[in-house]
């Protein structure tokens, strides 16, 4: 239930006002989110999974959604600051990081993946049963966070933007 609680929250914080959830449905360690905007009813449906609970870094999300700009993917954590952009890498298992620097929201609560690694990261991921995600916030602390990726690629076939 907690963790249920943790994802309408980290998701609402995502998506914000101007959409309409249509259907939830558990797929895996995801949610899918099925939603269109309210007044164009342009698809803004989402995928997001919570990380396992760190009590040093906080809740962390993960999300795949559709977007005004195209497909997205999202890193929600604690607060990160207010510069444009912040260093975040990703581990899959003992290879070497990948890192890259991520648009952040103006929340300072979101990474935004480029496409460039949001498309290497899809091409590993769909394979993976986890991923380690390190984010910098504006003191350049690093926030870890641990992401179950089961249900991902089915999940991702529910975006019709992808």
């Amino acid at each position: 239930m907690r963790r249920t609680a943790m994802l309408v929250v980290a998701f609402g914080a995502l998506v914000g006002p101007g959409t309409q959830v249509r259907a939830q449905e558990a797929i895996g360690d995801f949610y899918y989110f099925e939603r269109a905007d309210a007044t164009s009813a342009e698809d803004r449906s989402s995928i997001t999974t919570l990380a396992d609970e760190n009590y040093v870094s906080g809740a962390g999300g993960l999300t795949f959604r559709c977007a005004p700009g195209g497909f997205e993917m999202v890193v929600t954590a604690t607060y990160l600051g207010r510069n444009t952009s912040t260093p975040v890498s990703y581990v899959f298992g003992d290879e070497e990081p990948k890192t890259a620097s991520w648009g952040l929201r103006s929340t300072g609560m979101a990474a935004i993946a480029p496409p460039e690694a949001r498309d290497e990261f899809l091409a590993r991921a769909v394979a993976e049963e986890s991923v380690v995600v390190r984010v910098s916030d504006f003191q350049l602390r690093s926030h870890t966070y641990t992401f179950n990726l089961n249900g991902l690629a089915a999940g991702l076939t529910r975006l019709t933007c992808r």
